[in-house]
């Protein structure tokens, strides 16, 4: 009998990519980063993904030109696709306005980097709104892949893409657990 991944206790909470294959969403987005940028310029600073209820949420958090810190979220669907399969949908994507460290801008760019900032302050009420936002990109009906739980338990989760390259996961956080409520019937 196969283990119903999908309703395990396990799967729900807030996991770390320790190694992703060709075929992940996280090496997509790197791949799309580090295409732009040389290596030294730009680095990945973590990645992680918090599955809850059938829906899953990536964060990549970037670091460009050793001071501007950036993060781009991709929001997906899960649907069970058999006792070990699953298949995820990508419903969105966000990337998030960037945020300047002041203290690590280089001297040379401070005034740049003052210039741009005043021309963001001149800008109409609405436009500053959307920058401050960030860009959503829908992605519905865009990108879906499959793939299958390997292995799960508390600390570790690996899946398989269709081709079989692993995705190495560990725990970050569990799920969130309700508190029972105490009922007290204390009588003096």
């Amino acid at each position: 009998m196969f283990l119903q991944v999908y309703r395990s206790p396990y799967l729900e909470g807030r996991w770390n990519f320790e190694w992703f294959g060709a075929g992940s969403p996280g090496l997509f987005a790197a791949r799309l980063l580090f295409q732009r940028f040389p290596s030294n310029l730009a680095n990945l600073s973590n990645m992680d993904v918090v599955i809850k209820e059938g829906k899953a949420r990536v964060t990549a958090n970037m670091k460009l030109l050793y001071s501007i810190e950036s993060t781009v979220t991709l929001s997906s669907q899960l649907t069970v696709e058999g006792p070990l399969r699953m298949k995820e949908e990508y419903v969105e994507g966000i990337f998030e306005t960037p945020k300047v460290i002041e203290e690590t801008v280089p001297e040379q760019l401070k005034g740049v980097l003052g210039q741009a900032i005043s021309t963001v302050q001149q800008l109409p009420v609405p436009i500053r709104d959307v920058i401050a936002g960030g860009l959503r990109v829908p992605l519905s009906g865009t990108f879906q892949r499959l793939f299958l739980i390997s292995y799960l338990d508390e600390e570790i989760l690996i899946m398989r893409d269709a081709a079989g390259v692993p995705e190495v996961l560990t725990r970050l956080e569990a799920p969130a657990l309700a508190i029972p409520e105490v009922v007290s019937e204390y009588e003096s």
